[in-house]
Order: C-alpha cells, then structure tokens, then sequence
C-alpha cells in the first residue's frame, strides 16, 4: 500500500520545483545571446509548463495541492540563485550562457527522476497514467539530448578566443 501522504509531499515537492525550473527555464530564454538557443528554451519552458499541470492532477489523484509555502520559497531560490559572481560586474557573462544550460539540465534530470517515481508507482496509484509518465519521460529524454547539443554549442562560442 502506498502512503498517500508522503506521496503527496513527494509531489508537492516536485511541483515546486517545477514551478521553479519554469522560471529559469524563462529567465535563460530571455538572456541567452544565441537566438537558436533562446528558441529551444521558449518552447521547452512551454513544454515544461503543461507537464506541471500533470503534476497538479496527481496531486488530486492523492487529494492534495500544490503547497503555496513551497512553491513561493522555489520561486524566491531562483531569483536568489541569479547572484552569483560571473566574472562580469556590470553585465551578463558570456558564461552565463554555459553555466544556465547546465544547471537546465540538472533541472530536467531531476523532473525525469520523479517521472520514473511515479511511474514505478503506477501499477498501485490506479490514478497514475503509465503510458502519459513514459512520454513524459521520453521527453525529458529528449530536452536532455537536446539541452546537452545546446550546451556544447554555447561552450565553444564562449571559449573560442576571437581570431
């Protein structure tokens, strides 16, 4: 038998940060210098946007809701987590560009993480759809794949010495 109530905390959690990668995902699309790159981010953090709503229908499989606490503490770490030095004092660092879509990837291995929770679950949570957590998770698969492209592009126009 699964603890409901953990399971809900599990996915409030996950809400939350969710809540969270939606906002950075926003901010590295705003910024990056790479207008390919600024594309891919606007229409992940879109893709990432409707999966959050698969997040809140799990949460009323299990008779929860996202947490308000949680998800204003995800949103205050990620605009305390924009300060931090980048070699620049004035502007944005080239590095940033790099730095951003690494911590991306973090963001979406740790989305991918509780696709495959739930998904393991999913045989006694008669609420959690097996087939929509396995797109769910080939998708992530495929903003890794594409986010690692990304991110090896924007390595070698940043440390590519003008000449």
């Amino acid at each position: 038998m699964i603890d409901r109530t953990r399971l809900a905390t599990y996915l409030q959690d996950h809400y939350a940060g969710s809540s969270a990668g939606i906002e950075l995902f926003r901010r590295a699309a705003d910024q990056q210098s790479d207008a390919v790159t600024r594309t891919a981010l606007t229409a992940m953090s879109e893709r990432i946007e409707n999966e959050r709503t698969v997040l809140a229908k799990y949460l009323a499989v299990v008779d929860a809701k996202p947490d308000p606490v949680k998800n204003a503490g995800a949103w205050v770490a990620e605009k305390l987590g924009r300060f931090k030095p980048n070699g620049e004092l004035v502007r944005r660092s080239p590095l940033s560009d790099v730095t951003e879509l690494e911590m991306l990837r973090i963001t979406v291995e740790g989305k991918a993480a509780g696709w495959r929770v739930l998904r393991s679950l999913s045989a006694e949570e008669k609420g959690f759809d097996p087939v929509e957590l396995d797109g769910l998770l080939a998708d992530a698969q495929q903003q890794l794949e594409e986010l690692e492209r990304l991110r090896m592009s924007a390595a070698r126009r940043v440390f590519r010495t003008p000449g």
